[in-house]
């Protein structure tokens, strides 16, 4: 097995917890506090811990809330490289109303990076040794940091021969792209802010993805459509719609990371594209299942991978 290494530039405390009813313009008293390290590069790590691959995550830390940071990562066993930032680290918010059981997901912005710490985090990536299997570039970007941060990075990163995987959004997506990105992942909002304006049927989408991938904007590209599963267009022409089954959503909270983590394990273990694709959507599934920011059963994965469906497009 090889490397996957992680880079978070905008990581979190992620903050969870209940309350019975929100209760406007007075005290909405909140119960069953959980506090866990974030942000899209942490979760695909201790992900992948977990199921065992070797990793390795770099990450932003500073101030208060970075120090605290540090401390709850210090339970986890793998390489982390925390570069330390004047500014501070931000604190999340996944607050359940119990008397609607909706989850409400409050995301901060977070700190503004110095040129000098942002240089940092690429001189961290390029002093890794070996080069990774896969770097996965997961997250927004903070304040200061140049929108073509992760293209410059995922360049760097493709010409010493690591896959790069892509799940980001708003200015830091289309600076990324055509810089030798092996997998990109969107959500639908996300592939629409690209300039995605046509009908929302499985085909047309298909076929403007189809279009990018042509373009060599990425090798391959995934969309997420929430329940309605995930649309794939693959470098060798493969056009796949994967469907989970019907699952109750307790915890949205890291579904999207859950989908990259599972697929980056399968692709380490020598599956294609397609067949890590069908795991991807039943991570995510069963992610959504769960509280938290984490994927906790692997082998629930397994089972529900095999109720995914998979309709091909012309």
């Amino acid at each position: 097995m090889g490397t996957v290494a992680t880079v978070t530039m905008n990581p979190s405390i992620d903050l969870f917890a209940e309350t019975r009813k929100l209760v406007a313009n007075g005290k909405s008293r909140c119960h069953n506090l959980v506090h866990e390290p974030g942000g899209g590069g942490i979760n695909v790590a201790r992900n992948l811990h977990r199921f065992g691959v070797d990793v390795v995550a770099i990450l932003t830390t500073g101030g208060l809330q970075g120090e605290r940071l540090k401390r709850i990562l210090e339970r986890e066993t793998f390489d982390i490289h925390c570069v330390d930032i004047a500014d501070e680290t931000r604190e999340c918010i996944a607050l359940t109303e119990k008397a609607s059981d909706k989850l409400f997901h409050l995301v901060f912005p977070g700190p503004e990076l110095k040129e000098s710490e942002w240089r940092q985090c690429l001189e961290t990536f390029e002093a890794l040794q070996p080069t990774p299997d896969y770097l996965v570039l997961s997250g927004s970007l903070p304040g200061g940091v140049p929108t073509d941060f992760y293209g410059n990075l995922a360049h760097s990163a493709a010409d010493r021969g690591a896959r790069v995987i892509l799940d980001t959004s708003g200015k830091a997506l289309s600076p990324s792209w055509g810089k030798g990105v092996y997998l990109t992942k969107l959500n639908f909002e996300e592939f629409a802010d690209l300039g995605y304006s046509g009908p929302e049927d499985r085909s047309s989408i298909l076929a403007a993805m189809e279009q990018m991938v042509k373009q060599g904007f990425t090798d391959n590209l995934i969309v997420t459509l929430d329940a309605d599963g995930a649309l794939l267009v693959s470098d060798t022409g493969e056009k796949l719609h994967a469907r989970p089954p019907e699952t109750r959503v307790v915890s949205h909270v890291g579904a999207g990371d859950s989908f990259v983590s599972v697929l980056v394990h399968q692709l380490e273990h020598g599956k294609t594209v397609a067949e890590a694709f069908r795991y991807g959507v039943a991570a995510a599934a069963v992610k959504v299942s769960t509280p938290g920011n984490q994927l906790m059963d692997l082998e629930k994965v397994e089972s529900i991978a095999a109720e995914v469906t998979i309709r091909e497009h012309e």
